[in-house]
């Protein structure tokens, strides 16, 4: 390292398994930490990675120190030992003041984070972290409120890297026009942004799709009836509208049909798994619609962006005759974007029949790009697997208003009556109460813990 050898740590581990083997791992770290090689599959090459997850970070300290905070200045400083799990942190008291705070360890270096660097010079390696004083925040903005939905929270001008891809600010854009419609909301109004299905991706892409599509006008009936569908669509991603799923369809057509004559089989699987490039490359092309991916590579003709889009809305029809069928009255987003609460042990047939381990599927709204974020796997397309691991909405002039919901329930016990109890009213955008002080909670608890000490005498 910098022309002198060191030594690498090395260091036993001995894993203990229920059968009562003993397997032992020889495990080597340099001064940056683990060498990963081989769970990358390189056995050439040593790679020793450095993560923030292996930094000193005590959010149970934070924690504490949150519940204790009487203003502003007590908040920030309980964030300062939440570096580990990088969080953007609201604030609000009954005085009327907001905040946002980033609490996240952020390597301060000189490149980028996102490639493999020689590891014989100090040169590419972390020179700290940045001052917590410096990371990004809001204290009572003009605008009256703070926001936050996995976007870019700083400007150009900001001095460290934080990231590099970013998730495209469609949600945070159509939160944002919500709360500005008004100056005040309700609990009612925050359940509403909370289940909203309007998608601002669909309402920038829409345009240009339908430009690209009147260069032809031969269409067969099928295609006619999804393009009028395209022309009057409001952008509501509702799980009845046919529109939603000719777009979503349509919009991943393009960007596979962009890429995939440049690409091998395999790369293709793993950039098509990758959402936010896909998002990238086709945000990068639409203002002047010219980029060497645009041509099929595979054709003697040159594509231009038009055809592009007109091949992926000829495939998006075909798809949708094969996945709903031929009645257009069957191409509804809900008919194959859903939704399965699956038990581990549900893959066991005739256990889920008995004990009616799993839920599902049901038929949703909503997609990775709409505030209501039900969300799923490019390489399983439509099968939700993501979306809210909870709502709550926060009534800081009455605690006692404030509402919650998860998507299964507080029970994990399939006998329980509440296993998987809150999942029709998740899936229904519905919430239950959330009382807040001692007295209503008292009131409304159905059952009473006691954690007592081993020979107490009590029962």
């Amino acid at each position: 390292l910098d022309g002198e050898w060191r030594a690498l740590l090395v260091r036993k581990e001995i894993i203990k398994t229920k059968e009562g083997k003993e397997i032992v791992e020889e495990l080597k770290f340099t001064h940056r930490g683990p060498l990963v090689s081989r769970f990358k599959n390189e056995d050439k090459t040593a790679l020793s990675i450095r993560w923030i997850g292996n930094e000193m970070s005590n959010e149970m300290e934070s924690i504490y120190r949150l519940n204790r905070a009487d203003n502003w200045n007590d908040f920030r400083n309980a964030l300062k030992t939440f570096i580990s799990v990088s969080q953007n942190v609201v604030y609000a008291d009954v005085s009327g003041n907001i905040g946002l705070q980033c609490s996240a360890g952020v390597p301060v270096r000189a490149f980028s984070g996102n490639n493999i660097f020689p590891g014989d010079s100090t040169l590419y390696d972390w020179k700290g972290l940045v001052p917590f004083e410096e990371l990004p925040f809001e204290y009572n903005p003009e605008r009256g409120f703070v926001s936050s939905a996995n976007n870019k929270t700083v400007s150009e001008d900001y001095p460290y890297e934080i990231g590099y891809w970013y998730h495209i600010p469609e949600r945070i854009e159509r939160i944002r026009e919500m709360l500005e419609n008004r100056d005040k909301h309700s609990v009612e109004d925050f359940e509403k942004i909370q289940n909203d299905y309007i998608s601002k991706k669909a309402e920038k892409m829409i345009p240009e799709f339908l430009n690209s599509l009147k260069q032809k006008s031969d269409w067969d009936e099928f295609q006619k009836i999804a393009l009028k569908d395209l022309e009057e669509w409001d952008f509501c991603m509702h799980k009845d509208n046919r529109a939603a799923a000719i777009f979503e369809l349509l919009y991943h057509k393009t960007g596979e049909n962009l890429v995939k004559d440049d690409l091998s089989p395999e790369l293709l699987k793993e950039f098509l798994a990758n959402r936010i490039l896909t998002e990238n490359l086709i945000l990068n092309i639409l203002p002047e619609k010219r980029s060497g991916w645009i041509d099929d590579k595979t054709t003697p003709e040159v594509e231009n962006f038009d055809d592009i889009v007109v091949r992926s809305f000829e495939e998006t029809v075909e798809q949708l005759k094969v996945t709903a069928g031929n009645d257009p009255a069957n191409w509804r987003w809900g008919s194959i974007h859903t939704f399965t609460i699956s038990h581990p042990l549900s893959v066991i047939r005739l256990l889920d029949r008995v004990f009616k381990l799993s839920r599902g599927p049901y038929a949703l709204s909503g997609s990775y790009h709409t505030v209501c974020p039900y969300s799923y796997s490019l390489n399983n397309k439509f099968k939700v697997n993501h979306g809210a691991s909870h709502r709550h909405i926060f009534d800081l002039s009455n605690w006692n208003n404030s509402v919650t919901v998860i998507p299964t329930g507080t029970s994990g016990i399939p006998a329980s009556k509440h296993y998987l109890d809150q999942t029709t009213l998740y899936i229904a955008n519905r919430y239950h109460a959330d009382p807040f002080d001692k007295q209503e909670v008292e009131r409304r608890s159905q059952y009473k813990m006691q954690l007592l000490p081993i020979n107490s005498g009590l029962e």
